[in-house]
């Protein structure tokens, strides 16, 4: 038990992610500090990083603390990783970490990074030369890190489901929704403080007593314009909207109440009270009713708007369009011809998905005549095989001499019901071939020698 208390929060989650976490070598090499080379411990070193993030991922968060990094997460026995100072450090330097004011900290131009340096250059040299241990001694880790990978995916997120309600490559939001979209408060405010530092948001804030905040947010890796007096007022029209959500929301519970209370005084026979929470009930809804009329107008609005950005753009575009024709000296009737022409294939591809749209090209009547062909088809070579089975055998006959002929059909006529009269008369009927056979061949022979004398 004291060593199970004395183990990492993260105990099972390092257990699944790293099949040798248990392995008693394995982790004593893990676990000892980074000395020597730094080729002997790179490996181990990109381990460590990889698992930090992995691990900050797992909680869900996106800044760290150092001091339980080091000292809680992969507590193992009661023992923790002895580099984990020099991990954390290194994460700095790569920029994997970062401290708010380095992630609020503009980017720094050529001729300011340089002179950083410089000053660096200068500082080591004058500890050097003062012979000061100051260079020796470990950089203090701040309270709280934020781990930026996690934050740029956080990032990703936000700004894709926003894209998904969002046609344009500009939005405007309250801060609620953008709080709600991120997560948490501090989560919200650290990635406002990223995109602002990437020049993609705009911090909007109203006067007045309701203290509005919004942001004005890029859609795209791109800097967005500084806010208008349009995006104000977009701004309070998404807040009135979510105030009025809000209420609808609370309206909603009081309502559910009124019916309980109203079907409670009911069943205990206190009619005054069920007038009064009735009565109470139909308020409330009156109150719903006024707020849903208020958002469907406000939803109006922004349609209007939306639909006006559209047309604007599509004017936009026309005029481009105009200007473009001018510069390349291209006539009406040009233009109108490839107008047809578009118009034409996008009329044909609309048939073709029509007609795929319809069902399938075979259908249950194309497969009754299928099977039915196949059964006549099978009747057909059935009957012709029955047929050619049942021909009678006249060939032969026909070619017997007259003398013979009749013998043949008084031998096939008065055939007797027994084996021995049928083979009598086939065997009479096998010597008068042969011997008609002999006869042609002699008069052939005999012919022959004439001709040849």
């Amino acid at each position: 038990m004291a060593l199970r208390e004395r183990e990492s929060p993260l105990a099972a989650f390092l257990r699944a992610e790293v099949p040798d976490w248990d392995d008693e070598v394995v982790s004593r090499a893990r676990f000892k500090g980074f000395s020597g080379q730094r080729v002997d411990w790179e490996n181990r070193l990109q381990f460590w990083k990889d698992l930090v993030v992995k691990c900050a991922c797992h909680l869900g968060v996106v800044a760290i603390e150092p001091s339980k990094v080091q000292h809680q997460w992969f507590v193992r026995e009661g023992l923790t990783p002895l580099g984990m100072s020099t991990v954390l450090t290194e994460m700095r330097k790569s920029g994997e970490l970062q401290t708010r004011e380095e992630l609020m900290r503009p980017k720094a131009t050529l001729t300011q990074y340089t002179g950083s340096v410089f000053q660096q250059v200068f500082a080591w040299m004058g500890n050097q030369v003062r012979g000061t241990a100051d260079a020796a001694q470990p950089s203090l880790m701040p309270d709280m890190l934020i781990v930026t990978p996690l934050l740029q995916d956080r990032s990703a997120a936000v700004i894709k489901k926003l894209s998904e309600a969002e046609w344009r490559h500009v939005c405007v939001v309250t801060m609620m929704r953008f709080r709600e979209l991120c997560g948490s408060s501090e989560t919200a405010d650290l990635l406002m403080a990223l995109l602002i530092n990437q020049g993609r948001v705009r911090h909007i804030k109203l006067g007045g007593k309701e203290n509005i905040e919004g942001i004005k947010i890029a859609l795209k890796d791109e800097p967005v314009a500084d806010s208008s007096e349009f995006d104000s007022h977009l701004l309070r029209l998404h807040w009135t909207l979510e105030r009025l959500q809000q209420q609808i929301n609370v309206l909603d519970v009081r309502i559910a109440s009124s019916r309980t209370a109203t079907l409670l005084a009911l069943k205990s026979r206190d009619k005054k009270g069920a007038l009064r929470h009735a009565h109470r009930m139909k308020v409330l809804m009156a109150s719903k009713e006024k707020c849903e009329t208020s958002m469907d107008r406000i939803d109006e609005i922004l349609t209007s708007i939306a639909d006006a950005e559209a047309t604007r753009k599509v004017a936009d575009a026309v005029k481009v369009g105009a200007q473009a024709i001018k510069d390349n000296h291209v006539t009406l009737v040009e233009v109108q011809t490839c107008l047809d022409e578009v118009d034409e294939a996008i009329s044909q591809q609309r048939e073709t998905q029509a007609s795929l749209a319809e069902g399938p090209l075979i259908t249950d009547a194309d497969m009754d005549l299928e099977v039915e062909f196949s059964l006549l088809e099978a009747e057909l070579d059935n009957g012709s095989i029955t047929e050619i089975n049942n021909l009678p055998e006249v060939g032969h006959k026909e070619k017997l001499p007259a003398h013979l002929r009749s013998s043949h059909l008084d031998a096939s006529n008065t055939s007797v019901s027994t084996s021995e009269g049928s083979i009598e008369g086939s065997a009479k009927l096998a010597d008068h071939q042969e011997e008609e056979s002999a006869d042609s061949l002699e008069r052939a022979f005999k012919k022959l020698e004439l001709e040849l004398a």
